[in-house]
C-alpha cells in the first residue's frame, strides 16, 4: 500500500489531518515504553514520527524493532498537531508530528563510528569521515550557505550585464608565471592545472565585455595552515571599458550588499545554526594604500614592514580590527601593491609606476579577494612578459586578444571557501571546503598517523 506521492518533512506543517508518505533518514530514535519516536530527516529538514503497535500493522511493528539512526525508511502516516506542551518552537516542524501507519525499510545502516552532534570532534577525524559528518544539520548548513553565495554571485552579475563562461582547467603555461603549479603529462607534452582562469576571462572581455566564471583552481603551495588549500573554488569576474581599479572595487561592493541580503532571504535557518552576525558593510568600503596600511601598523606596534611587498597574516588581522573600530566596517580594501610583486599583466599606476592599480579585500582578518586593472596595450604587455623573465611565445594564444584591440579592463577573484569561513566564523578554511585538498590530504590523509615516522 505504501506507494503514493512523497511529501517532504517541511510540507507536513500545511497537511494537518492528511495522510502523507515520508521518505528519509532516521536522525534519532527514542523509546518510551512501547512507543517509538523517530526524527526523520530529508532534504527539507526534520519531522517527528510517532510509531506504536496500536497504529502500525504487524509487519511494520516487526521492522521497527531494527530501525536505528541513519537507516533509510519510508513511512505512511497521518499528520496531527502536537499538544501545546509538546510543541517545539526551535524546529520548523515543531508544532506537528506524524502518526505512523506503515513503515518500510529502504536501506539499513551500520552503527555510526562517531556522534554527529559532538562538536569536539578533531579536524582530521571530521575530514576522514566527511561522508558521515556532513550529514549533521550544522555542517549541511555550511554548504547550503556556500551554494547560495555562488548563486548570489551569478545572479547579481547576470543582472549587471555579465555573461558566464566555463574556463579550462588544463593549460599550456603557468598563469602567474611562478613555480607553484601542478604539472601533468598531457600525451607527449607537459601541461599544468590552472592557477586561475585569468587569461581566459581576459580573452572573453574581448568578446562579451563583461564575464564571470565559477570553478576550481589549483596552487601547488606547500602550506599547512588554517587559510590555505591546494584546490579551491574561485569566483572570478572581468569587465571592460573601466576607468581604473576602483570600478572593479565598486562592483564588488554592490555584489557584497546583494549577497548579505540574499543569504538572509534564502538560508535564514542555516545562518542561525552558526549564530550569524551580519557583517558591517558601509556604503563605500574604506581603502588604504599598502604603504599607508603598513605605516599605521608601524606607528601602533613599532614593527617596520614598510618595505615589504605584502602583508603578514597578523597584519591583516590588525588592519581588520582597525577598520571595524575606525570605519565601522568588517571589510577593508588594500590597494597599490608593488609592481614587481604582482603578475605581469597588472596595470602600473601612472603617477607612481613602482606600484600597481591593484587591490586585496580583507574581511574579518583574512584576504578574500585579489583584483585590479590589467594592462590592455599589446606592446606593454609583451614588454612586461619579457621583463618578468618569461617567453612571449608561450603566451601567444593569450596575446592574440590584445593584438587586435582590447579595451581598458580589469577584474577580481574571490576565494569561495575563505569567504564562507569568514561569514560564519569558522577558523579553519578546510571546514568550509567540500572534500579539501591540501599538503596532507586527498580525501583521506596522505600519511595517516599510524604510518608517520
Amino acid at each position: 500500500m505504501l506507494p503514493q506521492l512523497r511529501v517532504l518533512s517541511l510540507e507536513t506543517i500545511s497537511k494537518i489531518g492528511q495522510e502523507v508518505l515520508l521518505q528519509g533518514w532516521v536522525n534519532a530514535r527514542r523509546n518510551l515504553g512501547k512507543i517509538v519516536f523517530l526524527d526523520l530527516r530529508d532534504r527539507s529538514g526534520v519531522v517527528q514520527v510517532v510509531a506504536g503497535p496500536r497504529d502500525l500493522d504487524a509487519a511494520s511493528v516487526d521492522r521497527l524493532k531494527d530501525v536505528r539512526p541513519e537507516w533509510v525508511v519510508a513511512i505512511r502516516g497521518v499528520v496531527q498537531e502536537r499538544g501545546e506542551k509538546q510543541k517545539n518552537p526551535e524546529l520548523p516542524t515543531g508544532r506537528v508530528e506524524v502518526i505512523a501507519k506503515e513503515l518500510a525499510i529502504l536501506a539499513s545502516a551500520e552503527p555510526l563510528p562517531l556522534d554527529l552532534e559532538d562538536e569536539k570532534i578533531g579536524l582530521d577525524i571530521h575530514l576522514d569521515f566527511l561522508p558521515i559528518t556532513l550529514r549533521s544539520p550544522k555542517w549541511q548548513a555550511v554548504f547550503k550557505i556556500q551554494a547560495e553565495i555562488a548563486e548570489s554571485f551569478r545572479a547579481y552579475l547576470r543582472s549587471d550585464g555579465f555573461t558566464e563562461f566555463a574556463a579550462p582547467k588544463i593549460v599550456g603555461s603557468s598563469t602567474e608565471g611562478g613555480a607553484n603549479v601542478f604539472r601533468l603529462k598531457y600525451f607527449d607534452r607537459e601541461a599544468f592545472l590552472a592557477q586561475s582562469p585569468q587569461f581566459y576571462k581576459q580573452i572573453m572581455v574581448g568578446i562579451f565585455e563583461r564575464v564571470f566564471t565559477v570553478g576550481n583552481v589549483y596552487r601547488a603551495e606547500e602550506h599547512a595552515t588554517t587559510r590555505h588549500l591546494n584546490e579551491y573554488t574561485s569566483l572570478d569576474l572581468e569587465m571592460g571599458f573601466i576607468h581604473d581599479h576602483t570600478d572593479i572595487m565598486a562592483t564588488e561592493i554592490g555584489w557584497l550588499r546583494h549577497l548579505l541580503n540574499h543569504l538572509e532571504q534564502t538560508v535564514p535557518a542555516e545562518l542561525q545554526q552558526w549564530q550569524w552576525q551580519r557583517p558591517l558593510l558601509p556604503e563605500v568600503i574604506p581603502a588604504l594604500k599598502l604603504r599607508e596600511a603598513q605605516q599605521l601598523i608601524k606607528e601602533d606596534t613599532g614593527v617596520d614592514h614598510t618595505a615589504e611587498p605584502d602583508l603578514e597574516p597578523h597584519e591583516e588581522r590588525w588592519l581588520s580590527e582597525y577598520a571595524k573600530a575606525k570605519f565601522q566596517s568588517d571589510f577593508l580594501f588594500i590597494t597599490h601593491y608593488p609592481t614587481a610583486k604582482r603578475p605581469m599583466y597588472t596595470y602600473p599606476d601612472e603617477a607612481d609606476p613602482d606600484y600597481t592599480k591593484s587591490f586585496d579585500l580583507l574581511f574579518r582578518g583574512v584576504e578574500i579577494t585579489t583584483g585590479g586593472q590589467r594592462i590592455n596595450n599589446y606592446e606593454q604587455l609583451v614588454g612586461n612578459i619579457k621583463k618578468w623573465g618569461l617567453n612571449p611565445d608561450n603566451f601567444k594564444f593569450y596575446l592574440e586578444s590584445f593584438r587586435y584591440g582590447m579595451p581598458p579592463e580589469g577584474g577580481l577573484a574571490v576565494g569561495l571557501e575563505r569567504l564562507t569561513a569568514r561569514l560564519l566564523g569558522i577558523d579553519n578554511v578546510k571546514l568550509a571546503t567540500l572534500f579539501p585538498r591540501d599538503l596532507n590530504r586527498i580525501d583521506l590523509q596522505l600519511s595517516p598517523p599510524e604510518y608517520k615516522q
